[in-house]
């Protein structure tokens, strides 16, 4: 029997693929604000991919956009999303690793990463939270089995 793989080893081959939800909230780039606001409020999502007319990312439009960009004095809601959206956008694709997205979303500082095909049209989105719902999954019994205090230590077996 072969040992069990390490949680890095995982990482490095389990495919986003894999993982991904099917939800991707996206919108063409030509959206008021407050549709922007109203999509984001009906979909419960921290986030849209923005697209152009042929289906390519051109940006994204995050909760963090709202509060840096849009919550300010002057800002109408009547303006275009695409004025406050980030289109330095980081992509990956559906056959990129978990552990390639982990490092993506730590280095650019992103929740979401708008996933492309090879004519770089959209193919969906992943999050963060699918990310940890994996890794939750995956750790399941060595999470549930830790003590409630960090550093407690049973003096002996529970139940014994």
């Amino acid at each position: 029997m072969a040992p069990p793989k390490t949680i890095e080893a995982i990482l490095k081959e389990t495919k986003i693929y894999q993982i991904l939800r099917p939800k991707c909230v996206n919108a063409p780039q030509d959206i008021s604000l407050k549709e922007a606001l109203d999509l984001m409020h009906k979909e419960k999502s921290g986030y849209i991919v923005v697209r152009d007319e042929h289906l390519r990312v051109a940006g994204t439009f995050t909760e963090r956009d709202v509060l840096m960009k849009v919550l300010r004095k002057g800002v109408s809601l009547d303006e275009p999303m695409k004025k406050y959206m980030n289109t330095e956008t980081i992509v990956l694709s559906k056959m990129d690793t978990i552990g390639a997205a982990i490092n993506a979303m730590r280095e650019y500082n992103v929740r979401h990463i708008p996933l492309v095909d090879e004519t770089n049209q959209m193919t969906g989105v992943l999050s963060v939270r699918t990310i940890v719902t994996f890794l939750a999954e995956l750790l399941s019994v060595e999470i549930f089995n830790l003590p409630p205090k960090a550093d407690q230590v049973f003096e002996t077996v529970e139940g014994g």
